[in-house]
């Protein structure tokens, strides 16, 4: 009889033990994904929108298209050189946006981008960024992923505070472009992988060269891809430049990529060329005077000037051979 109770007993015990797993085991499993992912969400980026504190009424306004400014805190004059300048003319269906870091900024240098944005509301601060070369992937990442959130456009314009853009041709050329899927800019392939300096590539494990991609003077994108960035954050490898991620993490999609030699976003310009849609490495007087250029002639440049050669990107080749056809005919 106390054999019968006993095992009877047991039975009950290990019944209870059973039952409480059910209960205790998805919530131990809830709390380790919720931990997980609280740990992931930490380590991304902080964007905080100072341009427009109202972002509901703001994604529900369109835009064609949006130009994201990467730009140093203490730049404020490079970035009034750029409002005096090419975004002088106003696009109604055209956003601007600086974007800067604002992590570890001095008071002095942080109340300044506050006081300068109070006055033209059109600045994205990003409060986990350090503003330095080596973190320049990661901005632009936290950039596109503040943009999806917060923003309903067709098109997106990554550009540097030392590129010049020639707005109304770049709109009319769009229009021309593929809607969906497009990656347009000057691309670059088969290039050595830096292993020295500020551009040393330590995390690059791929293959021997870079992948194709557009420079980052500056390129446009269609929202599909901000999306699909944006969406995939967590995911994607940060290099060293960001322009090279940007190629890498759209490597594997069946995307248009357009190669334009009308866009000089090259470490170093090419010179000047009327058709030139983009000019990097423009100082703020190099900027003014091309301005005031278009206003008086509507030419860009005073006079047509080559420093560098240009090239088509061979699309039927390896992107080690891409690029070497240098044309003295091309702008």
């Amino acid at each position: 009889m106390a054999r019968a109770w006993r095992q009877s007993k047991n039975r009950i015990v290990k019944n209870v033990f059973c039952l409480s797993c059910l209960f205790i085991l998805p919530l131990l499993l809830l709390a380790i994904v919720v931990y997980s992912k609280s740990k992931h969400a930490e380590s991304l980026p902080i964007a905080r929108d100072l341009s427009n504190q109202k972002s509901d009424s703001s994604f529900q306004k369109f835009f064609n298209l949006i130009v994201l400014i990467m730009s140093d805190p203490t730049k404020s004059a490079t970035r009034e050189a750029i409002r005096q300048t090419w975004l002088s003319n106003n696009h109604e269906d055209v956003k601007h946006l600086f974007v800067v870091g604002s992590k570890g900024l001095a008071q002095d240098v942080l109340k300044n981008v506050l006081d300068e944005n109070s006055s033209y509301h059109d600045m994205v601060i990003l409060e986990s960024i350090n503003e330095s070369y080596s973190s320049l992937t990661g901005k632009v990442l936290a950039g596109f992923q503040w943009l999806h959130s917060n923003h309903n456009f067709s098109f997106l314009l990554k550009c540097d505070d030392d590129s010049f853009v020639q707005m109304s041709p770049l709109i009319a050329e769009l229009n021309k472009q593929p809607q969906k899927h497009l990656y347009w800019g000057f691309f670059k392939g088969g290039s050595s992988v830096f292993q020295r300096g500020k551009w040393k590539e330590k995390d690059w494990f791929l293959c021997d060269t870079y992948l194709p991609y557009a420079l980052g003077g500056g390129y446009i994108l269609s929202s599909d891809l901000v999306e699909f960035i944006a969406t995939n954050a967590l995911l994607l490898q940060q290099y060293k430049s960001e322009d090279v991620s940007v190629g890498v993490w759209l490597s594997p999609l069946k995307i248009h990529r357009v190669h334009d030699v009308r866009f000089d976003t090259e470490f170093k310009s090419r010179g000047c060329y009327n058709e030139y849609l983009i000019t990097h490495k423009q100082s703020a007087n190099e900027m003014r005077e091309k301005q005031a250029n278009l206003t008086k002639t509507g030419k860009l440049c005073q006079s047509e000037l080559r420093v560098r050669y240009s090239y088509n990107y061979n699309w039927t080749v390896l992107p080690s051979q891409c690029c070497k056809n240098f044309d003295p005919e091309l702008p």
